[in-house]
C-alpha cells in the first residue's frame, strides 16, 4: 500500500510542477534603461472596456475591476475615466508609491481622466472609490 501512496504522491507533485510552469512561461528581461511604456493589460485590451459602478449618498463605496489585473514595470503611469450617467461623484483612484497602496483624489464632477497615477512595478487590479449618489461607467 506505501508503494502505491508513493507513486500518487509523485505523480500529484509532477503535476503541479508541470502545471506552475506552464503558467508561469518563460523570464523575459528589459534591456536596461528601458521600460515598458505599457503594462501587458493595456496590450491585452483590457482597459478599454468600461466597468459600471454605483456612488452611495455621503460614503465611500470601492469598485474594483476584477477582469484583468494590471502588470506595471518601474516606470509605469496608470490611467483612469469616468463618466457619470447620473449625479456629480467624487472619485478616488487606486496607485502605489514603492509597492504600497496611494489613493489618489481624481476631482468631482460628470466626467474625467487622470493620468500619471503613480503605479510602478506592482501586479493589481484598478480600483476606484466613489462618493455620492450616482452611476458611473470608469475604466
Amino acid at each position: 500500500m506505501s508503494i502505491l501512496r508513493n507513486l500518487a504522491t509523485g505523480a500529484t507533485v509532477l503535476v503541479s510542477v508541470v502545471g506552475m510552469s506552464a503558467l508561469t512561461g518563460p523570464a523575459q528581461a528589459e534591456p536596461v534603461g528601458q521600460a515598458s511604456a505599457s503594462p501587458a493589460s493595456a496590450r491585452a485590451g483590457c482597459s478599454a472596456s468600461w466597468k459600471n459602478a454605483v456612488g452611495i449618498p455621503a460614503r465611500w463605496k470601492t469598485i474594483r475591476d476584477n477582469t484583468c489585473s494590471v502588470f506595471g514595470s518601474r516606470t509605469y503611469k496608470a490611467v483612469y475615466e469616468w463618466k457619470a450617467d447620473r449625479g456629480r461623484p467624487c472619485v478616488q483612484v487606486l496607485g502605489f508609491v514603492n509597492g504600497r497602496d496611494k489613493w489618489v483624489d481624481a476631482g468631482c464632477g460628470r466626467s474625467g481622466v487622470i493620468r500619471n497615477v503613480p503605479w510602478g512595478n506592482v501586479a493589481a487590479n484598478k480600483t476606484i472609490k466613489i462618493k455620492g449618489a450616482s452611476l458611473v461607467k470608469w475604466r
